[in-house]
């Protein structure tokens, strides 16, 4: 078997974040004055990024996004302890390396990643870790991604970007690689057509590669 390259976005695809993400982001409108609900703020961050939402908050008060960004990190990375990993991402990660494929993260979360991924055990399954703190354009930028591929000697044909996004879908288009869109039942994500596969457990995965 020809060997692959999976490089992982991380919040709400190798670990539920959700849990953490959604009271920060509702803390931080909370204390703008802002009514968004916890429901809303969940879907918000799966179409698109808690950040696109703050953006959009501060704008409706002619305030900087900035200052506001910080804050709900500060809050995001003070929850880590109720982030756990997505279900099966362990076993699944075992089963990829032991077929001899290779794992990577490419993640917008910052320095908490490292600890999320340390405290679940996940850390030994990959091979590089990009996050928010390694200084590239965000997703749908391809940048992180096709250093990864050009660093690696990765195979594009052979190299899948897993998210539980379009904007993970997109990021994969835009650098020349495949995508592997994760929806679990319930989902506001639609598919865009283009992924290599769409699942909805993370073990599907060494089966579809």
């Amino acid at each position: 078997m020809e060997s692959c390259a999976l490089i992982w976005d991380m919040d709400g695809t190798l670990v539920d974040s959700y849990p953490a993400i959604v009271p920060a982001a509702k803390q931080v409108c909370d204390e703008m004055g802002l009514s968004y609900s916890e429901e809303e703020i969940h879907d918000t961050a799966i179409r698109t990024s808690v950040g696109a939402l703050l953006e959009e908050a501060s704008a409706e008060l002619g305030l900087d996004p900035q200052p506001i960004k910080r804050r709900f990190n500060e809050l995001n990375d003070s929850r880590i302890e109720a982030i756990r990993p997505i279900l099966h991402a362990p076993e699944t990660l075992k089963a990829l390396c032991s077929l001899g494929h290779r794992n990577f993260v490419y993640t917008h979360r910052g320095a908490s990643c490292q600890a999320i991924l340390d405290r679940n055990g996940l850390t030994p399954y990959f091979t590089e870790v990009l996050t928010a703190l390694s200084g590239f354009p965000r997703k749908p930028a391809p940048d992180a991604i096709t250093y990864l591929v050009q660093k690696h000697s990765l195979s594009p044909e052979r190299t899948y970007y897993v998210g539980d996004r379009r904007l993970d879908v997109e990021a994969a288009e835009n650098a020349g690689v495949r995508s592997i869109l994760y929806l679990i039942p319930g989902s506001p994500v639609t598919p865009a057509g283009c992924e290599a596969a769409v699942v909805s457990d993370l073990l599907e995965i060494p089966t579809v590669i």
